[in-house]
């Protein structure tokens, strides 16, 4: 189970979205302070998603293998597949952004990071499947937590790598992510669009296959 956890996990941090609104606030003032919020608020709404799915798929009654597992991949599969035109209708923002050395209160970073992660529309049908084959596995208690560390942790890394490389080699690292953000700016669209279609051929496949 620990490989498909990571595989999702790696899946479902693609967010170009959520890595470029890290890095602008790292361009900004307080950057460690603002950066450390925002992936607080973003963990926390990530976390909350997490627990309440386990819930409904596992504590909720949902104890024994059954097709109902299907139906639950493919529903996630199609949830993944009608994001697909959400994530290539998101507007790119114009050069025209806020001055660098402009600072953000810190209530406003991690409301910030909470709502980036509510409207994560690539992030979250992926999550939700990862958290499905923790459901799926039948685990005790204290494994189920430690399967959602995993998990989580892993969708979380595309949002700690950049604040741990700023810690490390700020100088460096504010020139690097400042080139990241105009490539993803580029290619977002099909990178997203990519993460989505993949996966969700990959979840109506397993799911009627459960199926049938």
């Amino acid at each position: 189970m620990l490989p498909r956890l990571i595989v999702i996990g790696l899946a479902a941090a693609v967010s170009p979205v959520a890595v470029m609104v890290l890095i602008s606030l790292m361009l900004k003032k307080n950057p460690v302070r603002n950066s450390s919020l925002f992936l607080l608020g973003f963990a926390l709404v990530l976390i909350a998603i997490g627990i309440a799915g386990l819930f409904l798929l596992h504590f909720g009654g949902h104890a024994k293998k059954s097709p109902v597992d299907g139906y639950i991949d493919i529903a996630l599969g199609v949830l993944c597949l009608l994001a697909i035109p959400l994530a290539w209708k998101r507007k790119r923002k114009r050069k025209q952004e806020e001055p660098a050395a402009r600072d953000i209160k810190p209530a406003r970073a991690f409301t910030l990071g909470g709502a980036t992660m509510l409207i994560n529309f690539s992030t979250i049908p992926i999550y939700v499947s990862g958290v499905h084959v923790i459901s799926d596995a039948k685990l005790a208690f204290f494994d189920d937590v430690l399967a959602m560390v995993i998990l989580t942790a892993v969708t979380l890394i595309t949002l700690v790598v950049p604040i741990v490389i700023y810690l490390v080699f700020p100088k460096a690292a504010a020139r690097a992510l400042s080139s990241v953000r105009v490539w993803l700016s580029k290619h977002q669209k099909v990178i997203g669009a990519t993460i989505l279609l993949v996966f969700g051929v990959y979840l109506l496949i397993k799911g009627i296959h459960a199926v049938v």
